[in-house]
């Protein structure tokens, strides 16, 4: 019964921000979660065409879209994404937690919209009240329960 129990928790790395992000969009919760009236799915929340650029911009990731309920493989997909639309060369300079923020909820353009401001400002917050905060690490082990 313990190995059974050692068996269904999984370790991800992730980094602060990505924490944030995983605790705005669904209070580290994982699985098929539904959200913005069944346009996004999983911990993450990725809609179909943020899946789409990433797999576009980095074909090595796979999978299928219903993968996005996995904490996992939603990393991957977020990893790329912003890699693809949060860069120094498209801000003109190195791009801080708030671009990525406004980047994940509004797109290639969020960094410029008015409406991903609050969002930002949330996932801001998150950071800065995690107990993390204090760790002063960038990336950090966090392990995550589910049979796979």
């Amino acid at each position: 019964m313990i190995s059974l129990l050692i068996a269904a928790f999984a370790t991800v790395d992730m980094t602060k921000f990505e924490d944030a992000v995983w605790f705005v969009e669904t209070s580290r919760r994982e699985g098929m979660i539904w959200g913005d009236q069944g346009r996004s799915l999983g911990p993450l929340q990725i809609g179909r065409a943020a899946h789409a650029d990433a797999l576009e911009f980095d074909p090595s990731i796979g999978g299928k879209y219903e993968d996005c309920q996995h904490l996992e493989y939603s990393l991957k997909i977020q990893r790329a994404y912003l890699a693809r639309y949060c860069t120094e060369a498209r801000l003109g300079r190195k791009p801080t937690n708030m671009d990525k923020a406004r980047t994940w909820v509004g797109g290639p353009r969020g960094p410029w919209r008015k409406s991903s401001l609050e969002y930002a400002r949330k996932v801001i917050r998150a950071i800065e009240d995690s107990p993390l905060a204090s760790w002063g690490q960038a990336e950090y082990k966090t392990t995550i329960g589910g049979l796979k």
